[in-house]
């Protein structure tokens, strides 16, 4: 099963490099458009952002279509009747509800995750112990 790594998990990717880049050398992490409109949103520059850019388009892709819509929403409602829409970000939605449909499992360092898999079930992993960096 491969991993959709949220923008929290490769902001801090470094602190676990050795554990990442074996990841990435295996091609199980995947890269979705809200990952990649966040992740290119902070790039420097014009350099920076096609250099980028074109990192991100050798991944594997997952794509947002209308089964992840779907369940993206059907995420907020379960959580709105927990009275917990308003922790995860629309994206965050977005990035869990494309990782359930296609059996990735979300790689992260963001609480709001965790309220998405009580209502989901669905597979989520902590990039590293919650907590242990800023």
């Amino acid at each position: 099963m491969a991993y959709l790594a949220d923008t929290s998990a490769w902001h801090r990717s470094g602190r676990v490099d050795e554990q990442w880049e074996t990841l990435l050398d295996a091609d199980e992490i995947a890269i979705c458009v809200p990952v990649s409109l966040e992740l290119l949103y902070s790039s420097r520059g014009r350099r920076d952002y096609h250099t980028l850019a074109s990192d991100l388009q050798r991944l594997p892709y997952l794509p947002l279509d209308e089964n992840a819509a779907r369940f993206a929403l059907q995420t907020q409602e379960r959580l709105a009747d927990r009275s917990q829409h308003r922790g995860p970000s629309p994206v965050d939605i977005l990035i869990a509800a494309i990782a359930a449909v296609h059996d990735a499992i979300v790689l992260h360092y963001d609480r709001h995750f965790d309220a998405i898999q009580r209502v989901t079930g669905q597979p989520m992993e902590w990039l590293m112990r919650r907590g242990s960096v800023p």
